[in-house]
């Protein structure tokens, strides 16, 4: 059975990328949980993809982290957005490339992960476990 552990709405700013960090970090060690540096990185990644290169990355834009237990060695990062043109998709850049990396390290890390639809926005997410 899955349950939320907790959720934030953050503003679309770079800065807010780490203070979601940081608030996933105090809740995933209040829950007990421990080694949660893959878990943080995927956030990380999938935050700063919403602040980036979405709508939540304007004027006024948000975005909502919210951390959900799946199973009892699970944890499902959703980061929700406000939708964009473009859909997320690994890019496969030059070794020299200065940036490009964030899904390909999504996908390393996580044991599944994937994008649904939110309103006007979407929801990408990461099972890590």
């Amino acid at each position: 059975m899955e349950h939320t552990l907790g959720t934030v709405t953050l503003p679309g700013t770079h800065r807010a990328v780490a203070v979601g960090r940081h608030w996933a970090a105090a809740l995933l060690e209040a829950d007990g949980r421990k080694g949660n540096d893959d878990a943080l990185l995927v956030l990380d990644e999938l935050a700063a993809n919403a602040v980036t290169h979405t709508r939540s990355g304007t004027t006024g834009g948000r975005f909502v982290v919210a951390l959900v237990e799946a199973g009892e060695d699970g944890v499902r990062i959703e980061v929700t957005d406000e939708g964009a043109d473009t859909v997320p998709a690994p890019r496969h850049d030059h070794t020299d490339a200065l940036s490009g990396r964030g899904l390909q390290i999504v996908a390393a890390l996580a044991a599944d992960w994937g994008i649904r639809t939110a309103g006007e926005g979407r929801m990408v997410w990461a099972l890590l476990r």
